[in-house]
């Protein structure tokens, strides 16, 4: 019983001992002053973030997101864990609301994109930056990993929520 106890509390010395370098001993992670927290979900979705259903993902990926605005800019810095390894992954910044006839593509106005390029582990980060619309008052992330031979991608991971700008 002793011995059983023993490990216990090594393990757990173990473990808080690896999460504070992360947190900085404050308990949380810290995030950057004004910036919003995004979690994702596999919900795919139309350009006015609405939902397309009966499509569901099968994907394992984590990514998560911080969002803010720098002057007149856009930011969004964008983590990827658990992804497939060695592979290119498209994110987009949809800056809302967008109509949903208008579309959400790369260079479309109102809309940055990138390249996330995970690891031999399956991360990857990327930092997507892009001008601010006149009249947007939100903002959601978009990634996706291109399908060989249809129209709905591979993998596909939407922000759970508009962020406000």
């Amino acid at each position: 019983m002793r011995s059983t106890t023993r490990t216990a509390r090594a393990a757990a010395a173990i473990i808080i001992a690896s999460v504070l370098p992360l947190t900085g001993g404050t308990g949380a992670a810290s995030a950057e002053a004004g910036s919003t927290f995004l979690p994702f979900g596999q919900t795919l979705r139309r350009c006015d973030f609405s939902d397309i259903k009966y499509v569901g993902g099968g994907a394992y990926g984590r990514p998560t997101a911080q969002v803010r605005t720098e002057g007149a800019e856009v930011v969004a810095d964008v983590q990827f864990a658990t992804g497939s390894p060695n592979t290119r992954y498209d994110v987009r910044v949809i800056q809302a609301p967008r109509p949903s006839a208008r579309p959400c593509n790369a260079g479309d106005p109102g809309v940055a994109a990138g390249a996330l390029f995970t690891d031999s582990a399956g991360a990857g980060a990327l930092t997507v930056r892009g001008p601010r619309t006149a009249g947007a008052t939100g903002v959601w992330v978009f990634i996706t990993r291109p399908a060989a031979h249809s129209q709905i991608p591979e993998e596909f991971y939407t922000s759970g929520v508009i962020a406000a700008l």
